[in-house]
């Protein structure tokens, strides 16, 4: 079960990305294909944009982890 804070709490936005952060490098060490990792990645980003967190910093963030 992953908890993810809705954006009006009092918890800094770093504070709830960080669940990108943490999912992605779980999910990149369970996955053995491109696919299903990015059907991962996708099914968690839908429910943090539909809790009202930007989509434009979602996108940033999953971009700069691939980067590295």
């Amino acid at each position: 079960m992953i908890y993810m804070s809705h954006v009006p709490s009092n918890i800094s936005i770093i504070a709830k990305l960080g669940v990108v952060s943490s999912q992605f490098y779980k999910f990149l060490r369970l996955c053995s294909s491109e696919d299903f990792f990015v059907s991962l990645m996708v099914s968690l980003i839908v429910p943090l944009k539909n809790k009202g967190y930007p989509l434009n910093i979602l996108c940033k963030r999953t971009r700069g982890l691939l980067n590295k």
